[in-house]
């Protein structure tokens, strides 16, 4: 197996811990006000990472349309509707369904790049997302804290995080072609999330700048500690975690890459039992031992 489809365990970890961030984050900045400060600051310093590296090149620029629809899609559009999702379903619950985004990318692999997988490969992506669905289904083990609690109508939710997978799995799958005519990774994540950042600056702008939520704290009350906390979150999940991605996905299986991506909520789990203080049932275990089986299944292809 290509050394590059283990970047989506990489970029798994770095949502984690950028999902176990967010929810304190999104209450004290309001849903739009921190996706568009954080997708923000992930351009800025990719933009630099990439200018002062000199990764712009003539086969990102002969494929910019696509990787900004791609932007567009995948981090206006999903990662927008990925952090409402958090804010009213919880980490745990949002990514289950998020975890969608696996068997999405395999059908639109299929359906657009012609990528065949193996009887052996789909039965280990069955696996991992077996494994990851159990582990959030039987998570709960009477967990009463606040990121357990639904905030608005449940469906509204379940939609929200749906959406947010098959942004994040048609955003992928439109920035291969650039990637495989030899596009700098971090050059194409520049240009994905600086298209994102400009779409989300508008829409904030003519839309939401007056509109502050209620459970919010007004701009000027917020603090270094928040702002700080805003800068690491979106290294971590934007310029480490979406970069280590966009690399998988131009050097190896969409497919692939996404599935081993999509074991963040299991790796939520622990993080969970240490924030909430409460264990998670012996089924999420079941669950993760299933998802390291079928993620080590698809190494040893």
């Amino acid at each position: 197996m290509p050394f590059a489809e283990l970047s989506g365990l990489v970029a798994a970890l770095c949502w984690t811990i950028s999902s176990l961030m967010a929810p304190g984050l999104i209450q004290r900045f309001g849903t739009m006000r921190f996706n568009t400060l954080r997708i923000v600051i992930a351009s800025t310093l990719l933009l630099l990472i990439s200018v002062m590296t000199q990764r712009f090149n003539t086969a990102l620029w002969q494929h910019a349309d696509i990787v900004m629809l791609s932007g567009l899609l995948g981090i206006f559009i999903g990662d927008t509707l990925l952090f409402t999702a958090v804010h009213r379903l919880g980490p745990r619950r949002t990514g289950v369904l998020f975890a969608t985004n696996a068997p999405m990318s395999i059908v639109l692999s299929w359906m657009f790049l012609d990528e065949q997988l193996t009887l052996e490969q789909l039965f280990a992506c069955s696996v991992v997302l077996l494994g990851v669905v159990i582990a959030i289904l039987f998570g709960k083990r009477g967990n009463t804290h606040a990121w357990e609690q639904t905030k608005g109508k449940l469906s509204t939710g379940v939609l929200f995080a749906l959406g947010a997978a098959l942004g994040q799995a048609s955003g992928a799958l439109l920035s291969k072609p650039a990637l495989l005519d030899g596009a700098d990774p971090v050059a194409v994540s520049a240009l994905r999330v600086g298209t994102g950042a400009v779409a989300l600056m508008a829409a904030y702008m003519l839309f939401y700048r007056h509109k502050q939520p209620t459970d919010a704290v007004p701009f000027a009350q917020l603090t270094w500690r928040d702002g700080a906390g805003m800068i690491v979150l979106a290294t971590i999940g934007m310029v480490i975690g979406m970069s280590v991605l966009v690399w998988g996905v131009g050097n190896a299986n969409v497919g692939i890459v996404t599935t081993l991506s999509a074991v963040v909520p299991v790796l939520l789990l622990p993080g969970l039992w240490i924030t909430t203080k409460q264990r998670p049932a012996l089924g999420a275990w079941i669950g993760a031992t299933l998802v390291v089986v079928g993620a080590s299944l698809i190494i040893l292809q």
